[in-house]
C-alpha cells in the first residue's frame, strides 16, 4: 500500500523534545485555595480524541515535583481517572501539600479541563537512603534488547520510543499466562540530564498496556471498552528512560467486568527499578468499533512491519498505547 503526499502529510511524528514539552507542567501562580498551579497541554498523537492516560499521570507528577525538596525522589503514586482529558486540552493542576516530614513528604494532585475534575493523584516522595538489597529477576526466556532473535518484526510509530516486541509467553496448561505483554523500550534519542524527566518518562511509559489484561481477546481492540480506573506506580531506584528497560505485564484477573494487570520494569542490567498496577473498566462492547486506520499505521505496514507491536499502538477507542481514555462510564 502506498500513501500519497497528503497522507503523508497527516503522518504526526513526536520527537523526545516533544514528549518532554507536552509532560512539562508550567507554574501558573496560585489557585482560589492557594494552592500551587500548573498548566500543561496535551498533543494529538492518538488516533482517538482522548489523551492517553500515561501523558496524564506524567504531567500531574511533573507538576507535584515542581513543589517538594529537589533532594527527594518520588517512590509512589496512586491516581484516579475521573473523566476524559480531550486530546489537545489544556490541563490545569493544583498540587496540596498533604505532609513534608524529615525524609518523607505526600502531595495530592487535583487535575482539571474546563473547570472539571478529570484526574486525581496522591505522590509520595523520600530522601534517598541506604539498605537491604532484594528483588526479584528477570523472567526466563528474555533475549537482551540488542538480540536479533526472539523479536516480533520492527515497525514504526510516532511515538519516541523504540521498542523490542518479544509478545506473552506461552499459555499454560490452565489457559493462563506467565506474561501477557513483554517489550524492551527506551527512548529515540537521550532525554535531558533532570531526574525528575526520567520519572515522568517512565511513568508514561507505565500505561503503555496495549490489551495485556484481556488475556481472552489479546490481539484484538475495539471489542470492549477498556477505560482506565486507577493507576498505581512504585519507583524503587532511580532509572534513565533512554536506556532500555523490560516492561513485562502479567493479567492477574478479568470478573465483574473489570480487569487488574501488574507490571514491572527491569534495566538491562537486570534491575527492577519500577513496578506498576492498574485497573481497567473491559465492558464488552454490544458491536465492536469500527474505525479507520491513522496514516502512519497504513505506512509502517506498506514498509512490511506489522504496524504495531502486539499489544501497542492499535486502540481504536482512544487511539492510545495503552488502556482506553479514563472515567467510568
Amino acid at each position: 500500500m502506498e500513501l500519497d503526499e497528503a497522507e503523508e502529510a497527516e503522518v504526526v511524528v513526536a520527537t523526545v523534545g516533544d514528549l518532554v514539552d507536552a509532560i512539562t507542567a508550567r507554574a501558573e501562580g496560585s489557585d482560589g485555595a492557594g494552592r500551587p498551579s500548573f498548566t500543561s497541554t496535551s498533543p494529538t498523537w492518538w488516533i482517538g480524541d482522548r489523551t492517553f492516560g500515561g501523558m496524564v499521570v506524567a504531567q500531574a507528577l511533573h507538576a507535584a515535583h515542581q513543589t517538594v525538596d529537589p533532594r527527594l525522589e518520588v517512590h509512589s503514586l496512586h491516581g484516579y481517572f475521573l473523566r476524559p482529558t480531550p486530546a489537545g486540552a489544556r490541563s490545569r493542576h493544583a498540587v496540596e501539600a498533604v505532609r513534608d516530614g524529615r525524609s518523607f513528604c505526600t502531595r495530592a494532585v487535583t487535575s482539571t479541563v474546563e473547570g472539571k475534575e478529570t484526574f486525581r493523584m496522591t505522590c509520595s516522595f523520600h530522601a534517598p537512603e541506604k539498605g537491604d538489597e532484594y528483588q526479584l529477576a528477570v523472567g526466563p526466556g528474555v533475549p537482551p534488547p540488542e538480540s536479533t532473535a526472539g523479536f516480533e518484526p520492527p515497525f514504526e510509530a510516532p511515538f519516541p520510543f523504540d521498542i523490542r516486541e518479544l509478545g506473552h509467553t506461552e499459555q499454560r496448561s490452565d489457559g493462563t499466562f506467565l506474561s501477557t505483554r513483554r517489550c524492551w523500550f527506551r527512548t529515540r534519542e537521550a532525554l535531558p540530564d533532570d531526574p525528575v524527566v526520567h520519572a515522568c518518562v517512565l511513568a508514561y511509559y507505565s500505561d503503555m498496556t496495549g490489551a495485556a489484561f484481556r488475556p481472552l481477546s489479546m490481539g484484538s481492540f475495539g471489542t470492549h471498552t477498556d477505560a482506565s480506573l486507577d493507576h498505581a506506580v512504585w519507583f524503587h531506584r532511580p532509572w534513565r528512560a533512554d536506556r532500555w528497560s523490560l516492561f513485562d505485564l502479567h493479567a492477574l484477573v478479568n470478573a465483574g467486568g473489570r480487569a487488574t494487570v501488574r507490571a514491572t520494569m527491569h534495566g538491562e542490567d537486570g534491575t527492577l527499578h519500577l513496578s506498576m498496577a492498574q485497573e481497567l473498566l473491559i465492558r464488552e462492547l454490544a458491536e465492536p468499533l469500527v474505525f479507520e486506520p491513522p496514516a502512519w499505521l497504513a505506512r509502517a505496514e506498506a514498509n512490511g512491519g506489522t504496524g504495531t507491536p502486539r499489544g501497542a499502538e492499535r486502540d481504536p477507542g482512544a487511539g492510545r498505547a495503552g488502556s482506553a481514555n479514563h472515567g467510568t462510564a
